[in-house]
């Protein structure tokens, strides 16, 4: 079997964590059931043919020059923020049918596996009417599809459209796919399918310890994601406020990666007198990330329905916490609530409310709790392990 995976957000050969990778990991996770392709995006830097691990990528340009490309990676807030962004919808959208469709008969592809509803979902339903039907179409949703859809003019038509010319749907979590059901109007049978881990890396392995941990006396809390409105970031350092207060002086947050909300969250770590206890450390490398979770006290995850109606789907970060037996909170929104069991393998708490946020954090850095949880939490990694949801996927895929 021949897959192609499609996907508008894709990391480049050197895998440096400035890109998600999780389209990548579970590609490479399917190079033990068939033989795989990735179709993405070109941009600047990277190559326009390469092989990483056991997957062959290629890369489409759809602007010239190269260097001026700007729609992707974050497509939406590159809409909102360019206009050139803006003027390249309709170019790449015709550079990627146009790939697609001859890299389809070029390497007589079975399975075209879409991440996305829009673009790449709406592309290969395209080119799939284009060629007659020459091959299985498989689109996995992921959150920032259907809220764009939803807002749309056109947006309904547009996933009815996709979701016509699907055989196999998945979703990230329980709110991506209700609102793609209310989106269609109908259930549209999308299976739950978060991404995964490899647990491997975060169990057998003790990676470097990162600095943060002699910082702080009692160690520190860990946030990692971009820093945009639904990760709840802000939230956290409220919560982190109050845990101060009642006297945990020797505690740090620590707060991986970047975005548009970060000077908004440097201005509140320091209205709140947090300054000295508070670590932006910016973007690290995958394997820093397995550093910064295997030392932590408690991974947060503080996600929120934003002002739009929008979140997440399920958080890969909660797996790579739990893989790593490090207690994870997290707000009970979508896909989260599908992996954490409160109380059991981890803590949910209420979203937007850092009291309660404040409250639970307490309950998880009790160290009477940490062992059992950290099992528990271990045995649900390993059924989101990539070896696992790539074999489940396969069948789906052949089915």
């Amino acid at each position: 079997m021949k897959i192609l995976v499609m996907a508008s957000t894709f990391p480049s050969g050197d895998l440096d964590g400035s890109r998600p990778r999780f389209v990548y990991d579970l590609a490479e996770a399917l190079t033990s059931h068939a033989d795989v392709i990735v179709l993405a995006p070109h941009h600047p830097g990277a190559a326009k043919r390469e092989r990483m691990g056991s997957v062959d990528v290629e890369r489409f340009r759809y602007w010239l020059p190269a260097s001026a490309q700007r729609l992707t990676p974050n497509m939406r807030q590159q809409l909102a923020a360019s206009l050139l962004a803006k003027l390249q919808v309709v170019p790449f959208f015709c550079s990627e049918i146009r790939s697609l469709r001859r890299l389809a008969k070029r390497r007589a592809v079975d399975v075209v596996n879409a991440h996305w509803i829009i673009p790449q979902g709406l592309c290969a339903a395209v080119v799939r009417g284009l060629l007659g039907g020459r091959f299985r179409l498989v689109v996995h949703v992921h959150a920032g599809d259907v809220y764009m859809l939803s807002k749309m003019p056109g947006g309904r038509w547009i996933a009815r459209y996709v979701l016509s010319h699907t055989d196999r749907l998945f979703a990230d979590g329980t709110h991506v796919r209700d609102t793609l059901d209310e989106l269609v109007g109908y259930e549209s049978g999308a299976v739950l399918q978060p991404m995964g881990v490899n647990r491997n890396l975060f169990t057998s392995s003790r990676a470097g310890e990162p600095p943060e941990s002699r910082a702080f006396p009692e160690g520190f809390i860990l946030f990692v994601g971009r820093f945009v409105e639904k990760k709840g970031a802000v939230y956290l350092i409220r919560a982190f406020g109050r845990l101060r207060e009642r006297g945990r002086s020797g505690l740090g947050l620590v707060l991986v990666g970047s975005g548009p909300e970060e000077g908004n969250l440097r201005n509140e770590v320091q209205a709140l007198g947090l300054g000295d206890s508070v670590r932006f450390v910016g973007h690290r490398t995958h394997d820093e990330v397995v550093g910064y979770l295997q030392h932590c006290r408690v991974s947060a995850v503080p996600s929120i329905v934003d002002r739009k109606g929008e979140t997440e789907g399920m958080p890969t970060v909660v797996v790579e916490a739990m893989a790593s037996g490090v207690p994870v909170v997290g707000s009970a929104v979508d896909g989260i609530p599908d992996v954490i069991r409160h109380g059991e393998n981890g803590w949910l708490c209420r979203q937007k409310d850092p009291d309660d946020l404040a409250e639970i954090l307490e309950t998880a850095l009790d160290d009477s709790e940490r062992a059992e949880i950290a099992k528990a939490a271990r045995d649900t990694a390993e059924h989101y392990d990539w070896t696992r949801i790539a074999r489940r996927y396969a069948v789906a895929l052949r089915t």
